[in-house]
């Protein structure tokens, strides 16, 4: 493998937050095709996961493989998304809140359950949401170029979450 270097925040010169969090640390692969030793989701939105690696239904026989250790080796076909998405990590019931103001995805528990990912649009700009298999948050995947829009998006709906205590 290459040495690649590191990844470079979409938020420089933001001030870091609670409810909404950016994932700075993990590599992330566009597979075509099979991984030797990792069963990759068959069914259309849904995710695996295998020793921190998460892979992620983007296509008929096309996943994202997402991990925060070191990379995998992988015998397909990839391309390296690392330096061109940014991921947002948001406590799942807040995230369903949010999202629901701007994304037309079905992200009610009963649909959208953990385990669960799916391509959609946020404020006109094309989207990966998925609902961490353990239930606890959902990762937000964007392009780049547009995560301080997107940034500033989210914080702005979050200012008017209902939430209970």
């Amino acid at each position: 493998m290459s040495d690649t270097l590191p990844r470079r925040s979409a938020l420089t010169g933001t001030a870091p937050g609670d409810l909404i969090q950016e994932r700075r640390d993990p590599w992330i692969k566009r597979v075509y095709g099979d991984v030797a030793g990792m069963e990759l989701p068959q069914q259309p939105n849904r995710s695996t996961l295998k020793d921190g690696v998460q892979a992620l239904w983007v296509a008929p026989n096309e996943c994202l493989l997402v991990g925060e250790g070191p990379e995998i080796e992988i015998n397909a076909a990839t391309s390296d998304l690392g330096h061109a998405r940014t991921i947002f990590r948001i406590p799942a019931n807040a995230a369903r809140e949010i999202l629901a103001k701007g994304c037309p995805l079905d992200l009610c528990k009963t649909e959208f359950q953990p385990g669960h990912c799916a391509q959609s649009v946020l404020a006109a700009v094309s989207i990966l949401v998925h609902y961490l298999e353990d239930g606890t948050h959902m990762d937000i995947y964007v392009a780049r170029s547009y995560g301080r829009f997107i940034h500033d998006w989210l914080w702005d709906a979050a200012l008017w979450l209902t939430l209970p205590e």
